[in-house]
């Protein structure tokens, strides 16, 4: 597991080093740096996947700074760091290490690397209903990469090919030419079809949500399409992962330079067709490592705040619809921040299936709601920010959410009511 420390940046003061779980949740009230953390971790993971990608960690070893200079201005957090921030993440792959000032950055294994796509879903994601938001300018920030992926991922859905949005009773669909966005559902047996532009809040904002889901955990594996750019930068490592991963150990020589490929290449060719078992080897090898760094292995979901405008009876759904959707393939991993007590009540219910659904009955099971989203506890990590920007688990032994703390919780929501129940007649 990809573990990360942070150290006085913005409202945190300090999160000790915490291994980033399959499932990842921050609790706190507004202001308390549950954003700075995730916004730290989706940058760090998308660090790995550039430097690995590129095979080089050259653009950050010479420029010192790069690191944060991108951070700040992707998640807009200039001036969150002091002469004392700290950073320290390390994978499989790569460690990053931000102190003094500097980054640092070093190799843990450069072909160990499993291509993820990094969905960072902001809270500000209600914002595509204006129609404004495809002509703004949003600099490179993590608002624009967000525009970007729906702008692609609205257009899977048509008039012929809607969305359901949850079990809300309303389809979502996406008129291309118009560039409008439509919902269609019924209220007391009449049937209404809006711009979602003209849809309550709670619409405005899961609408957007569900949409992304669904493109990220289905259409980005069946097109798995790269820019221009990107394939570039893949025939480039190629050659160097030809190179490193198939003639240098063929030929058993460490000098062979790239400018000799084609030669090489050729020779390397005769040689397989007479079907030496080591040429085969290495070169099985070379594709299994250029396959991980080029084709979309799993995603990576970021996502602010879900529970935004939502009924709590929604946001309950919602969290067990993540479950079924999020991590659906092996690797991916969902990190949220929350304001919301029932975001962590559903997710107790998921983590209470894993434990007992094989000790219910058929007929309890068919009336458990979150039967199709149980998750060990194991695989999941709940933090709560306390004041002051320092995080402390709130599980118990067994992985639960500990009942002291929604106790806690509903004590403070209540101190008020008992305070004056005394005196009501």
């Amino acid at each position: 597991m990809p573990t990360i420390t942070i150290k006085n940046i913005g409202p945190i003061k300090e999160v000790k080093e915490i291994s980033l779980n399959k499932i990842n949740v921050f609790m706190g009230p507004q202001s308390s740096g549950k954003s700075t953390i995730a916004k730290i971790i989706s940058f760090c993971t998308w660090v790995e996947k550039d430097v690995a990608t590129g095979q080089s960690l050259s653009e950050y070893q010479e420029n010192k700074t790069y690191f944060r200079k991108r951070l700040e201005s992707f998640h807009k957090i200039k001036g969150y760091f002091n002469s004392d921030s700290y950073i320290h993440y390390k994978s499989e792959v790569v460690e990053i290490i931000w102190e003094n000032e500097k980054c640092s950055i070093s190799w843990v294994d450069k072909y160990a690397y499993k291509r993820s796509k990094i969905a960072y879903i902001p809270s500000e994601r209600n914002m595509v209903i204006l129609p404004e938001a495809r002509k703004s300018e949003f600099g490179n920030t993590n608002i624009r990469s967000f525009l970007f992926d729906w702008f692609e991922a609205r257009k899977k859905y048509s008039n012929e090919n809607n969305l359901s949005v949850l079990n809300l009773g309303i389809n979502y669909y996406y008129v291309e030419g118009s560039e409008e966005d439509h919902i269609r559902g019924s209220n007391n047996d009449a049937e209404y079809d809006i711009l979602l532009s003209n849809a309550s809040s709670g619409l405005q904002s899961i609408t957007p949500l569900i949409a992304m889901i669904e493109y990220l955990t289905k259409w980005i594996y069946d097109e798995d399409t790269i820019s221009f750019e990107q394939d570039e930068r893949r025939q480039r490592v190629n050659k160097i992962l030809a190179v490193e991963k198939v003639l240098k150990p063929y030929y058993d020589k460490d000098d062979l330079p790239i400018e000799d490929l084609h030669a090489l290449t050729n020779s390397f060719n005769e040689r397989l067709h007479e079907k030496e078992k080591k040429a085969v080897k290495y070169f099985e090898d070379y594709k299994a490592i250029s396959n991980s760094l080029f084709k979309t292995m799993n995603s990576q979901f970021i996502i602010e705040e879900p529970e935004q405008n939502l009924f709590p009876e929604t946001q309950r759904d919602l969290v067990y619809y993540f479950l079924q959707k999020c991590l659906n393939k092996e690797g991916n991993r969902l990190t949220l921040t929350t304001h919301s007590p029932y975001v962590l009540y559903a997710l107790n219910n998921c983590m209470m299936a894993a434990l007992v659904c094989d000790k219910m009955s058929q007929m309890e099971l068919s009336k458990l709601k979150c039967r199709q989203s149980k998750i060990a506890p194991s695989s999941v990590s709940i933090y709560e920010i306390r004041d002051g920007g320092v995080i402390k688990t709130i599980q118990g032994e067994d992985g639960l959410i500990s009942d002291n703390y929604f106790d806690q919780k509903m004590k403070e929501l209540m101190d008020d009511f008992y305070l004056m129940l005394n005196h009501y007649e």
